[in-house]
C-alpha cells in the first residue's frame, strides 16, 4: 500500500485543494499466537520438523501480490517508521555537494534465490528498466546509471534532487533466471502457484539477513471474507491478511486470535475543485475545515481504529510530530461564512427533501470504497450544523476517476483515499503542477516543493517544509502538500 498513487492516479489538470484528511489504521492481521515465529535468524532451525504458515486474503488478487512482493523482493532503501532513509541491499550512500551524483555502496553478502551473487550490473540493470515509469517521474531526472565494479553503483542527475530521487530507490532489485523469469534477493522464493491459484513460498537458503525460521508460507484466496474468517476458525489458515475496520470488534471478541494493527499511509481528503472561483478563495476552504469535527467521523467511519492526518506522517522527522490540524470550531467556520458573504438561511420550513442552505455544492463519491460513503454521509451532517450542504453524487469510482481526470471542470468536489506515504518523493510528485500523476494543476506550492527538490542537508529539508506550512500555502492547498 506504500507504493504508487493509487486513486489518484492520472489526475491532473484541476486547481484542487483538500480540506481535511483521517488515516485509518490499516493492514489488521489475525494470527494464531503459536504461529508468531515469522523472524528471521542466521542459520536457524525449528527443533520438530518444518514450520508452514498459512495465510488468507480475501477476494482480491492484489491482497495476494502484495504478499508475495514483500515476501520475496527487495529495494536499495526502504523508509523507515520516522521517515528516514533506512539500507536494504545498500550498504551505504553518499551524495555530493551539488545533489547530482549519487554513489551506492552495494552489500557484499547478497545473493539471488538461485544462489548467484547480486552485482552493480544487476542493479543497473532493475533501475534502468523503471525509468520511464509515470509512477516514479522523479527518476526522469537521472542522466546515467552506472556500474563501478562489482559493489558500486553511481548515478547522475540532470537537476539536483538527489535526496528526493533516493527515495526512488526502492525497486525491486531482480535478473533474469535461466528459464527468462525474474529471480529476487528476498527471504522467500515462488515455488507453485500462478494467478488465480494458491501460491506456496519456500524459505529463501541464501537470504543476507540469515535463514528464515518459517520454511514455507501458503498463499490462499478465498471470495469473501466470511469465508476467509470461516476457514481460519476451522483452523485452514494461520493468519487472515488485512482485515477491514469495521470487522474489527467481530476479531477482538475472539479470546483464541491474536490482533496486530499497522498504520495505513492512506489518508481521506475532501478535495475542491479550484478552477471554480467560488473554491479558489482558501477562506471558504478554510471556513469549511473549522465546521468538520474529524474525531467524530473517526468514531463515526472508523470505530476509532484511526488518526488525524495533521502530516506526511505520524512523528515524522521533518515536522518532529508536531500537530498542525485546524480544530473543530463551528463558530468560528460560521463566523468566516457571513464575513464571506454566506448568511445563513432565514427560512427553517425550507421546501420538501431541500434542506435550506447558505452555501450549496456537490460531492463526488466513490460508493464501492471502504469508509468513503460513509464518511461522505458524517461530512454532510455536520456541514449542515453550519448552513451548508453538500450533496452527494455517488457512482463507481472508475467513473469518478474518469470525470476528475477528463472533465475538470464539471465538478465541485470529490472525497477521494490519497497515498500520503511517509516517502518525502510523494510530496513532489503529487502536488508539483508540473507532475503527471499531481492531483491539482494548483501552482502556489511549487516554490516550496522546488526547494525541498534541490534541498541536500536535514536542515534544508526541514526548512523547505516549513516553508510550506506557512500561511500562502496553508491557506491555499490546506498545509504543503495537501496534509490538512
Amino acid at each position: 500500500m506504500v507504493h504508487g498513487i493509487g486513486t489518484t492516479a492520472g489526475v491532473r489538470g484541476a486547481r484542487c485543494a483538500p480540506v481535511c484528511l483521517l488515516r485509518p489504521a490499516a493492514a489488521i492481521a489475525a494470527i494464531a499466537v503459536a504461529l508468531t515465529t515469522a523472524t528471521c535468524g542466521p542459520g536457524s532451525t525449528p527443533e520438530h520438523g518444518e514450520v508452514v504458515l498459512s495465510v488468507g486474503y480475501a477476494a482480491a488478487a492484489e491482497r495476494r501480490d502484495e504478499v508475495i512482493a514483500v515476501l520475496t523482493g527487495e529495494g536499495l532503501l526502504r523508509t523507515g517508521p520516522d521517515g528516514h532513509l533506512e539500507p536494504l541491499l545498500a550498504e551505504s550512500w553518499r551524495i555530493d555537494d551539488t545533489a547530482t551524483t549519487i554513489l551506492v555502496n552495494l552489500r557484499q553478502d547478497v545473493s539471488f534465490h538461485d544462489g548467484s551473487p547480486m552485482t552493480a550490473g544487476n542493479v543497473k540493470t532493475s533501475l534502468d528498466r523503471v525509468r520511464g515509469d509515470p509512477r516514479r517521474p522523479l527518476q526522469g531526472n537521472i542522466e546515467s546509471i552506472e556500474a563501478q565494479g562489482a559493489h558500486l553503483v553511481s548515478i547522475r542527475l540532470a537537476h539536483p534532487s538527489a535526496r528526493l530521487v533516493l527515495f526512488e530507490l526502492g525497486v525491486r532489485i531482480e535478473k533474469r533466471g535461466s528459464e527468462g523469469r525474474a529471480v529476487s534477493t528476498g527471504p522467500f522464493r515462488v515455488v507453485a502457484g500462478g494467478e488465480n491459484e494458491d501460491t506456496t513460498l519456500r524459505m529463501n537458503p541464501y537470504y543476507h539477513r540469515g535463514t528464515p525460521l518459517i520454511d514455507e508460507v501458503r498463499l490462499k484466496g478465498y471470495p469473501t471474507l466470511r469465508t476467509a474468517w470461516a476457514a481460519m476458525m476451522r483452523s485452514e489458515i494461520d493468519l487472515l491478511y488485512d482485515v477491514p475496520i469495521a470487522s474489527r470488534e467481530f476479531v477482538d471478541a475472539d479470546s483464541t486470535v491474536w490482533v496486530s494493527a499497522l498504520e495505513s499511509p492512506y489518508a481521506f481528503a475532501l478535495v475542491f475543485n479550484t478552477r471554480r472561483p467560488l473554491f479558489d478563495d482558501p477562506r471558504l476552504r478554510v471556513a469549511i475545515s473549522h465546521a468538520i469535527d474529524k474525531d467524530a467521523i473517526i468514531e463515526g467511519a472508523f470505530r476509532g481504529h484511526a488518526s488525524v492526518a495533521s502530516g506526511i506522517w505520524p512523528k515524522h522527522w521533518v515536522y518532529g510530530g508536531v500537530d498542525l490540524p485546524r480544530r473543530h470550531d463551528p463558530k468560528r467556520a460560521d463566523r468566516l461564512l457571513t464575513e464571506l458573504g454566506f448568511e445563513r438561511p432565514s427560512s427553517i420550513n425550507p421546501p420538501a427533501g431541500r434542506h435550506s442552505s447558505r452555501l450549496r455544492f456537490e460531492t463526488l463519491v466513490g460508493f464501492d470504497q471502504a469508509q468513503v460513503e460513509r464518511i461522505a454521509l458524517l461530512l454532510q451532517r455536520q456541514l449542515r450544523q453550519v448552513g451548508v450542504e453538500m450533496e452527494i453524487d455517488a457512482k463507481p469510482f472508475v467513473e469518478v476517476d474518469t470525470q476528475i481526470c477528463t472533465r475538470p471542470d464539471s465538478w465541485d468536489a470529490v472525497l477521494l483515499r490519497l497515498n500520503t506515504a511517509r516517502n518525502l518523493t510523494r510530496l513532489y510528485t503529487y502536488w508539483h503542477s508540473s507532475q503527471r500523476i499531481a492531483v491539482s494543476g494548483f501552482t502556489g506550492a511549487d516554490d516550496a516543493l522546488e526547494a525541498l527538490r534541490s534541498a541536500v542537508t536535514d536542515a534544508t529539508i526541514r526548512a523547505a517544509c516549513k516553508r510550506g506550512s506557512t500561511d500562502p500555502i496553508r491557506g491555499s492547498t490546506g498545509g504543503l502538500p495537501g496534509l490538512r
